[in-house]
């Protein structure tokens, strides 16, 4: 996750109102030093589009978090969807594709370690696994565009992840 400073985490938070004067005047700086610019040459614009990729970038954090922490199934069982176990998951899906003789799948849960799965059972995991990454990336996709099309800082402060 990228590391915001204290005043780019009050910004995605509270919005550019509730900066104090000198809050303002140091987040002036910062932009113009980041942007490679005099201070004096950060606008209205500038902050509204450094709003909008900084907020932009951490909700493609929040996006990637909620990918990996997982999800509950249709069954009651808690799956974990970090890089390895998606990998992992399709491998096992080829398994079954290539050799339509496997009737249980041994697989690990998180909160009741491994347990054996029909085959049904677990191609309906792997499917909502799948979901569960596409549902949240169109969620991303969605937010980012509302963020990216917002023309005042009041409108990128209304998009919230929820």
């Amino acid at each position: 996750m990228a590391l915001l400073t204290k005043l780019e985490k009050k910004m995605i938070d509270e919005g550019l109102s509730s900066f104090s004067i000198m809050d303002m005047n140091n987040f002036i700086v910062f932009v113009a030093n980041k942007k490679g610019m005099t201070y004096s040459e950060v606008t209205n614009d500038t902050l509204l589009e450094y709003h909008k990729e900084i907020k932009v970038n951490y909700f493609s954090d929040l996006c990637e978090e909620e990918i990996v922490k997982g999800f509950t199934a249709s069954n009651g069982h808690y799956y974990r969807t970090n890089r390895d176990d998606q990998v992992n998951m399709i491998g096992q899906k080829d398994e079954l594709n290539a050799d339509e003789t496997i009737a249980t799948v041994l697989w690990k849960t998180e909160n009741d370690g491994y347990i054996s799965h029909t085959r049904e059972e677990w191609l309906t995991v792997y499917s909502e696994a799948f979901n569960h990454k596409k549902t949240t990336l169109l969620k991303y996709n969605t937010l980012k565009q509302k963020i990216l099309n917002a023309k005042t800082q009041e409108e990128v402060q209304a998009v919230v992840w929820e």
